[in-house]
């Protein structure tokens, strides 16, 4: 299974799907908030529980739901442990007719190829819109910077440390602001 997201046109954002089997897009609108971010922080959630080796998370099941003006759109995402694949459904549901529901995929997808195609989908959406232009064309939210630094520094092989602070402030889990803009400009 592949996976990409892009911005569309203004206030729409898009995910293309493909499978061996199947091929199609699903949209969702600014106008319903900023449910990809949304859809982000559940998928990065389970990023650091599988990099943390947290099994007392596990089975884990979360569910987004995108909105459009004429069809939304429910991700349910199930991972059972830290080695299994990432198990991601997707419905199409009718905002008009409750009863209405058609499964559109459910495929199994490697931790690893599916954060990859979500760093390669937001390092496209930087090159073409920048942080001021990704903001100005989806309206709804900012660029995911967390979750862009966070892919390319592990793809660069660079290890983020929490800068020197007292331990009353560990809480704030803070990187040194050089080592995070180093990563945003390495090439």
């Amino acid at each position: 299974m592949e996976i990409k997201f892009k911005i569309e046109t203004l206030g729409h954002i898009v995910s293309e799907i493909s499978s061996d089997t199947k091929r199609f897009k699903i949209g969702h609108s600014s106008d319903y908030g900023d449910k990809f971010q949304e859809l982000l922080n559940k998928l990065f959630f389970i990023y650091e529980i599988v990099k943390e080796k947290d099994t007392t998370y596990f089975p884990h099941s979360t569910n987004v739901l995108w909105e459009d003006d004429r069809v939304n759109y429910s991700w349910t995402i199930r991972i059972d442990s830290i080695d299994s694949c990432i198990n991601i459904k997707i419905e199409e549901l009718s905002p008009s007719n409750v009863l209405y529901k058609a499964v559109l995929i459910q495929e199994d997808i490697e931790t690893e190829e599916l954060f990859d195609a979500i760093y390669q989908s937001l390092e496209k959406m930087l090159a073409e819109f920048g942080f001021v232009g990704y903001k100005k064309r989806w309206e709804a939210g900012n660029f995911p910077i967390y979750e862009y630094i966070t892919l390319k520094a592990a793809r660069e092989g660079v290890d983020l440390r929490h800068a020197s602070c007292l331990e009353e402030e560990e809480w704030r889990q803070k990187i040194a602001l050089k080592d995070e803009l180093d990563v945003i400009n390495m090439s």
